[in-house]
C-alpha cells in the first residue's frame, strides 16, 4: 500500500475557516523549533516530513545537531553518525538548517565545537538547553566567549528557557533543571550584549512574565512554542513588544504543528504581522549566515 500524498486533505479546511495548503505555503513559514533529528535520527525526520509538507512548512531549523540533553556537546555520539548528518544538511539545505547545542559550563569545547560545525560546517547557529551536566545558565560570564563566536560568525543564538514554580521558598524559576535558563538570564545576556540578537525560546513558559522579563531589550526575540497554547498569547506579546520581536516554532514532532499555527491565526493581526511572524523575522535573523553560507533566503 503507498504512502498518503500530504496535500490531500480527507476533509477541506476551506469548509471549516482554515487556511488551505496553498495558503500556508504563501505564508512562507520558517520553524525555529524543529526536532527531526533528535539522537541523530535522520530516519524520524523523514518521516515526519509528510507532515511538515502537509502544512507547507518552507524551512525548518533543527535544534538537536550532534547533541542531547545529556550530551549537549555530542562527544558520545559516533563518528559516523555526526558524518551522516553533517552530509544530510549539505545535500538538503534548501529545505533545513541545524543549530548546535553548546554546553555553557565547558566554554572552550563549545568554542570548538562552534567552529567545526559553523564556521567549518553546515550549521547556522547555536541553541542552549533547558539544562546541561554543568549547571551553568546562559547569563553566567562564562557564556561571554561563546556569545562572541557566534556573533563573529553572524550565527543564530537559540536559548531554551522556563520559569518552574517551585524551591523553598516558592519562586518562579525555582525548580527549574540544573543550568535551565530563564527569561531573566537571557534579559542579563543581552544587557552586556546589546548589538548580538537573541532567541528566548518558549517565551518562558509562564509568557506573561516572560515577555516582561526582556522587553525592554530590542535585541532579543520570542519563540513561542511549547507553551499551553492559550489564545490571547500572541495578542499579548505583539501588544508588549510588537509583531516584529516574535519567531514562530512548530515543535515538531513531540507538538502539535495545528496548536502552534493557531496560537497566531487566532490572534487579532494583520496579515502583514503573520507574514513577520511566521518566517520574515527568522529571515531577517538568519540573513547573513545564510547569505555566507550561499543558502537560499
Amino acid at each position: 500500500m503507498s504512502a498518503p500524498d500530504p496535500v490531500e486533505f480527507a476533509l477541506s479546511p476551506a469548509l471549516y475557516g482554515l487556511p488551505t495548503r496553498d495558503e500556508l505555503i504563501k505564508l512562507r513559514i520558517w520553524d525555529m523549533h524543529y526536532h527531526g533529528f533528535f539522537n541523530a535520527g535522520i530516519r524520524q525526520h523523514e518521516e515526519n516530513l509528510f507532515y511538515v509538507q502537509r502544512i507547507g512548512i518552507e524551512r525548518m531549523l533543527s535544534l538537536d545537531i550532534a547533541g542531547s540533553a545529556s550530551d549537549p556537546l555530542g562527544v558520545e555520539m559516533k563518528a559516523e553518525d555526526k558524518q551522516q548528518i553533517r552530509q544530510y544538511l549539505e545535500q538538503h539545505s534548501d529545505t533545513v538548517s541545524g543549530l548546535i547545542p553548546i554546553d555553557p559550563s565547558q566554554p572552550i569545547e563549545s568554542c570548538q565545537k562552534i567552529e567545526d560545525w559553523i564556521r567549518r560546517g553546515p550549521c547556522v547557529g547555536i541553541k542552549y538547553y533547558g539544562g546541561n551536566p554543568g549547571g551553568v545558565v546562559c547569563s553566567h560570564p562564562d557564556n561571554d566567549v561563546i556569545i562572541r563566536l557566534a556573533a563573529e560568525l553572524n550565527a543564530v543564538i537559540y536559548i531554551h528557557t522556563w520559569s518552574k514554580i517551585g524551591g523553598q521558598p516558592r519562586r518562579s524559576g525555582g525548580d527549574n533543571l540544573r543550568g535551565e535558563s530563564t527569561p531573566m538570564d537571557v534579559a542579563q545576556l543581552a544587557e552586556r550584549f546589546p548589538k548580538v540578537t537573541l532567541i528566548c525560546g518558549h517565551s518562558g513558559g509562564d509568557w506573561e512574565l516572560g515577555v516582561r522579563a526582556v522587553r525592554r531589550h530590542e535585541n532579543v526575540f520570542i519563540e513561542f512554542s511549547g507553551s499551553d497554547p492559550h489564545s490571547g498569547q500572541v495578542d499579548f506579546t505583539v501588544n508588549e513588544i510588537g509583531a516584529s520581536r516574535l519567531v514562530w516554532g512548530g515543535h515538531g514532532p513531540s507538538r502539535s504543528y495545528s496548536t502552534e499555527l493557531s496560537k497566531v491565526l487566532d490572534a487579532d493581526l494583520s496579515d502583514a504581522e503573520r507574514l513577520q511572524i511566521f518566517g520574515g523575522n527568522l529571515r531577517r535573523i538568519a540573513g547573513n549566515i545564510f547569505r555566507q553560507k550561499g543558502y537560499k533566503l
